[in-house]
Parts: structure tokens; sequence; C-alpha cells
């Protein structure tokens, strides 16, 4: 079979082939060391396909990236207990972060900071997550127990990034130690009215 051979599914199945191999060389040599023909070898798929698709290393991450946050992008069901279910959110991070997936994104996070689309790529990958904490942000404003001020972006995305400031400075997904301290010394203060402090 030729990766020409017509028909969607077999183009499909090769992309997630090619975004494989291209997260696992990630995880094992880092963005800087990453050739196109290392991922072509390890999805046994011709180097000229890849080319044909991504122009560049750069285009071939970004795509990769955006394929982990798709695939991450689940509805996340709020229980009502606001709490529990940030912490729920927060260990779902730390233990992306501990496999594969989180090594492939601290090998290329730090190089694509000067892209001129590196932002864009953040965001794609914080999408999920921020989609996540909101829906459990507008239940607690509905419940009368989290402050509607909490909607704010920079404080949705608050929880998230200090578990991954945690990973990307420590070499380690945060404990559950770290994610109790970051929900009850910084986010939920924040984020509750008083009477349920």
């Amino acid at each position: 079979m030729s990766e020409s051979t017509p028909g969607r599914r077999r183009g499909e199945e090769l992309e997630q082939a090619i975004f494989k191999a291209t997260i696992e060389e990630l995880a094992e040599v880092g963005y800087a060391n990453l050739r196109i023909e290392s991922v072509a070898a390890r999805a046994r798929a011709g180097k000229a396909s890849l080319y044909k698709r991504w122009p560049s290393r750069a285009h071939l991450v970004r795509a990769a990236g955006r394929h982990l946050a798709v695939a991450a992008d689940t509805s996340y069901e709020p229980t009502g207990d606001v709490r529990a279910d940030l912490a729920d959110v927060m260990r779902r991070i730390a233990d992306f972060q501990g496999g594969s997936g989180g090594e492939a994104v601290r090998g290329y996070v730090g190089e694509l900071t000067a892209a001129p689309d590196g932002e864009e790529l953040r965001d794609d990958i914080e999408r999920p997550r921020v989609r996540a904490i909101t829906r459990i942000f507008e239940a607690g404003v509905r419940e009368g127990v989290v402050r509607p001020e909490a909607l704010a972006p920079r404080i949705v995305n608050l929880a998230p990034s200090l578990v991954t400031h945690y990973f990307l400075t420590r070499g380690e997904p945060a404990p559950q130690e770290v994610i109790d301290e970051i929900l009850d010394l910084v986010v939920m203060p924040l984020i509750t009215e008083r009477e349920h402090r």
C-alpha cells in the first residue's frame, strides 16, 4: 500500500502515525535535535510525504502539538464540588506531564518561544484545560460559591499554569501535596465568596 493510495482513512492513519512519531522523537531527543528523517523512519513514512504536508520542522511540531491538544480536549463535567473538581483536573494535567506527551511539550516549548506562531501553539495546548476550569468555575458561580470575577482568563488559567510551572522548573510533575498547596493557599481563597472560605 503506498502513501498516495486514495482514501481519507489512510490519510488520517498516516497523519496519526506521523504525529505519534513526532511526539516520541521530541520526548527522546528534544526539539533542537529533531530531524524530519528520523520522524519519517519512525512513522514508516516517506520523507517527501512529511515535507509535502509540513514545509519545516517547526510546522510539523506545531501540528503535532495541536494534535495533542485536540486529543486531550474532552468535555469535563463538574461534580459540584469546586475544590475536588479543580484537584481532579490538576491531577490529570500532572499525569499528562509525567508521560511522553509532557516530555515532548517540555522539549519544544522553550524552542518555539521565539517562533511567530509560538503563542498560538501555546493557546492550542492550553485550550482544553481552560475549558475544563471554566466549566468548574461557571458551575461554582451558579451555586454561589465562586465569585463571578473568577471567570477572568488569567484567573481561570492560574491553577494549570502553576502546575505547569512546577513541571517545567522542577523536571517532574507536581505531586499531590503541591497541588493541594496551590489550591488551598492560592486558588480557593482567590475565587471563592467570603462566606464560603
